[in-house]
């Protein structure tokens, strides 16, 4: 049974799974543990979380959502979401992505907003998405690195 809901406090067992996940996501992860200091801070913050999809108490997917403010209305920014290898297909993608709309809609969001790379390994991703109701939007993505 999958259970999906925030972090409610640190556990170092789920850090290194953490890690590990990114590591799916992206080659540049390294593997190692999420930060303690990282994660107790989007813990403790009202603008910041981390949501996890548990399997018979195993993590088996995470992402992390952000409040992002503007000068009229407030959205959700997700990073991050990422399902382990073996669990893909289930479902689990499908209930956290229903887990930060909801999350953003309790915060008083207006809309979800992320990014999702183009790479021709990652088109099931953008299917992913688009299948769950997600618009492409034709516009630039800028990053400065500070």
């Amino acid at each position: 049974m999958i259970e999906v809901g925030p972090m409610t406090e640190y556990d170092g067992e789920i850090a290194e799974v953490m890690g590990r996940l990114r590591q799916q996501l992206s080659a540049r992860h390294d593997g190692l543990p999420i930060v303690r200091e990282t994660i107790e801070e989007m813990i403790e913050s009202p603008y910041h979380d981390i949501i996890m999809a548990l399997d018979d108490g195993k993590m088996v997917g995470m992402v992390f959502v952000s409040i992002v403010m503007a000068t009229l209305d407030r959205n959700v920014y997700m990073e991050d979401l990422v399902v382990d290898a073996e669990s893909r297909g289930q479902g689990v993608g499908g209930k956290l992505l229903e887990a930060v709309k909801e999350w953003g809609r309790q915060k008083g969001c207006r809309r979800l907003e992320f990014t999702s790379s183009n790479r021709d390994n990652k088109a099931g991703a953008r299917d992913f998405y688009v299948g769950h109701g997600a618009e492409i939007r034709d516009t630039d993505f800028y990053r400065i690195e500070l």
